[in-house]
């Protein structure tokens, strides 16, 4: 299963299968944006044999080396690690989980004012038009992904520059739908 976290500003894909009980394989990818589209460069593959010891301590043996971890969850998805004598604040979500918040939350690849949808859906209500003010967090379209209703927020302040889509129109996964100067 694939996770995204983010961990002091920076965001990782985290791809975990598991080998057999308590032994996973783990690749960890860090997402960068480059030419506008986000790309995955491999950081790290290496087998994890881990083990619980109490309510928040766990054993974990990574390549050959034996580290102590005290996981506590603070909020949802958001977790504090002690590791090592570090201090860590990671936000984990399944990868479907992360594209849905940031659908919902009006950050779906916001680059130069364009809004992108991160998800294949059609479009069942849009909001605004051409030359329409708009304030951060305000409506802009509803997509209807996996049979639930998604509505995409403006991600800033601005003026309407564009609206690429119309009601029924199937859109596609990174499509620019809306753009805000």
């Amino acid at each position: 299963m694939a996770y995204i976290a983010i961990c002091q500003d920076k965001e990782y894909k985290i791809d975990v299968k598991s080998e057999a009980e308590g032994i996973y394989r783990v690749s960890i990818y860090e997402l960068v944006k480059e030419d506008g589209e986000e790309k995955e460069n491999l950081l790290r593959e290496m087998t994890l044999d881990v083990r619980r010891h109490g309510c928040c301590t766990y054993s974990v043996i990574a390549d050959g080396k034996s580290y102590e971890v005290d996981l506590e969850e603070k909020d949802q998805h958001l977790y504090e690690v002690l590791m090592g004598g570090s201090h860590y604040e990671i936000k984990v979500m399944d990868e479907m989980k992360m594209k849905l918040e940031r659908m919902l939350h009006g950050d779906a690849g916001v680059a130069e004012g364009e809004v992108k949808i991160s998800m294949t859906g059609k479009v069942t209500k849009v909001f605004v038009a051409e030359g329409d003010q708009v304030k951060k967090g305000q409506p802009l379209v509803i997509v209807e992904a996996m049979k639930m209703e998604n509505e995409i927020k403006a991600p800033k302040d601005g003026t309407v520059k564009a609206v690429n889509v119309k009601e029924g129109q199937v859109v596609n996964t990174g499509e620019v739908i809306v753009v805000i100067e």
